[in-house]
């Protein structure tokens, strides 16, 4: 897990390029996160968005929270959630030093995200990636890789304008 995560770097949009999926991202096409800090609140909101289905199918949006447990720096130890009151592991493993992309993982090594700010990700990155998560015992069999398109229907979903 990364030691310190500047949480500003962290926030804006985050596209999913390579996924072990939780029962709601199955079937996600154009998967996209934005990540914005509610100061108030002292948390990530997350606006998670994709196409259900196929590449222009209806857009499905997936509020969530991610808790940091530190601001403007923390541990790569964050807890996710998808509904009140639920607190899931969300652990960053591994992250570029510019924040271009992000390796997550789930302690129950049931559920992994591969993050890029673009649509696609070098694939010797995406691999260094996958790799990491291998050894430390992730299921890589059970791995999708989104597709990505310039769609309408995508582009709204990136542009969160539906």
């Amino acid at each position: 897990v990364v030691e310190t995560v500047d949480v500003n770097r962290m926030l804006g949009a985050w596209y999913v390029v390579a996924v072990i999926p939780t029962p709601f991202e199955k079937n996600a096409y154009n998967p996209i996160e934005k990540y914005t800090w509610d100061a108030s609140k002292k948390r990530i909101d997350v606006d998670f968005k994709f196409n259900k289905g196929s590449l222009n199918g209806p857009i499905s949006s997936i509020p969530q929270k991610i808790y940091t447990g530190g601001y403007p720096t923390s541990t790569g130890r964050w807890a996710a959630s998808p509904a009140w009151p639920l607190k899931l592991d969300y652990s960053i493993m591994d992250l570029a030093e510019d924040y271009s992309w992000v390796v997550v993982g789930h302690r129950s090594r049931s559920f992994l995200w591969v993050m890029s700010r673009q649509t696609n990700l070098e694939r010797s990155i995406v691999d260094a990636g996958l790799d990491l998560a291998k050894k430390n015992g992730f299921d890589l069999s059970k791995v999708q890789y989104p597709e990505h398109s310039d769609a309408p229907d995508a582009d709204a979903a990136r542009n969160h304008t539906k």
